[in-house]
């Protein structure tokens, strides 16, 4: 307590499990996962059957279907970037104008 105000240490924000930043675009990896399929279908079925979110537990609850999440867009988004990046790099500059998340920021995407 301090001046007669009780003082809460909960941060009023979730962070990442993999980056510890925080969650800004509050969208799980299951839901981002079948948008992205749905985008990398258009240029390769095959491809597109491989991507697949999984569930990471957190305190942060996905706007889209309301599950609790603990990764952050980003980082997803990094992860699923790079997987096209080895499999086809035009697939890939394609996925990143779409699934942006700062991606540009970080990578060189030539």
């Amino acid at each position: 307590m301090y001046l007669g105000v009780k003082l809460y240490m909960h941060a009023p924000f979730n962070r990442c499990v993999e980056c510890d930043e925080i969650i800004s675009n509050p969208l799980c990896s299951e839901c981002l996962a079948e948008c992205m399929k749905s985008m990398v279908q258009e240029y390769n079925p095959a491809l597109a059957e491989e991507i697949s979110g999984f569930a990471i537990e957190g305190d942060t609850t996905c706007i889209s279907c309301g599950q609790g999440m603990g990764l952050c867009a980003h980082c997803f988004s990094r992860e699923i970037y790079e997987y096209l990046q080895e499999k086809d790099a035009a697939i890939a500059k394609e996925f990143s104008s779409r699934f942006d998340f700062n991606l540009r920021t970080l990578a060189d995407f030539a």
